[in-house]
């Protein structure tokens, strides 16, 4: 008989909870949206199978960046997240896509205004922004500029072992792990064939609590008033984070989607890693 683990009974427990949490959001999200609340979300239908077998990179902020030549990306379907346009090669690589989703846009701990720098280093870019903000006053003037080409998602569900035979859908609710993930998904839901991680360096908080540079720009500023509570936390969602990507490396194999790790170093150890020159070369 097999020895009792506690710690594996624990993180399968954890499995069983956040797919119960599942199961109440898509049943919220669905009695919110029985009066058509979320049809804006109905024009990410435009997206489904539009990159059909084709290659893209998801360009995450980790300090491994500043080894690698970023412009080599130019003219590829690219993902930017967050304070990506802080990269010197931004405004010549002009990423096809840039994600915000952190709540940090939202309460004002970010400048709203980052999107404005987004649009005038890169005025063709396509935003993916979360669906919540889609009902904010701060955020109507983006809806209504034309300048600003947006689609909603809503990346609320957790992923876990029991979601293999689901398929992504960018109309409605869906599975993410914080901004990246978004990329992720979407890439998915595009009918990518092929996707590149680079920058994913999976361990930048430890670089934040060892007072380390935790992105290639840096570090956020709103991080050195970070408590130790917040610290606790920061580190179960580290420990959630590559848990859940686990997953999705799972999931990635069932359906038949290659994913890969162009990161140089970090822990990001759940893709087949590849040689990010050797990839750019082969075209």
């Amino acid at each position: 008989m097999e020895k009792f683990d506690f710690w594996d009974f624990k993180l399968r427990l954890d499995d069983y909870f956040f797919e119960i949490v599942n199961f109440a959001l898509r049943f919220i999200f669905f009695l919110k949206g029985i009066n058509g609340r979320y049809s804006f979300m109905q024009k990410n239908i435009k997206l489904k199978n539009i990159y059909d077998h084709q290659r893209a990179f998801l360009v995450a902020n980790g300090p491994s960046l500043k080894k690698q030549d970023l412009k080599l990306l130019k003219n590829e379907i690219t993902f930017f997240v967050n304070r990506s346009f802080l990269h010197e090669d931004y405004a010549y690589i002009r990423p096809t896509y840039h994600i915000f989703v952190d709540p940090k846009l939202a309460t004002g701990e970010w400048e709203i205004t980052m999107l404005d720098e987004v649009l005038k280093k890169n005025p063709d870019v396509i935003f993916f922004l979360n669906y919540k903000w889609y009902f904010l006053d701060k955020f109507k003037p983006y809806i209504k500029n034309k300048n600003f080409n947006i689609y909603w998602v809503n990346s609320s569900l957790f992923t876990t072992p029991f979601h293999k035979n689901r398929k992504i859908d960018l109309t409605t609710i869906t599975y993410g792990s914080a901004v990246t993930g978004v990329a992720f998904m979407a890439s998915i839901y595009m009918g990518v064939n092929n996707f590149y991680f680079i920058g994913q360096d999976g361990n930048g908080l430890c670089y934040e609590l060892t007072e380390g540079e935790s992105h290639f720009y840096g570090t956020n500023p709103e991080n050195h008033l970070k408590t130790p509570k917040h610290i606790v936390k920061d580190l179960y969602m580290m420990h959630l984070s590559l848990k859940n990507w686990g997953y999705f490396s799972d999931y990635c194999k069932k359906i038949g989607f290659n994913a890969f790790n162009c990161t140089e170093g970090g822990i990001f150890n759940m893709f087949e890693r590849r040689k990010y020159e050797d990839i750019m070369n082969d075209k």
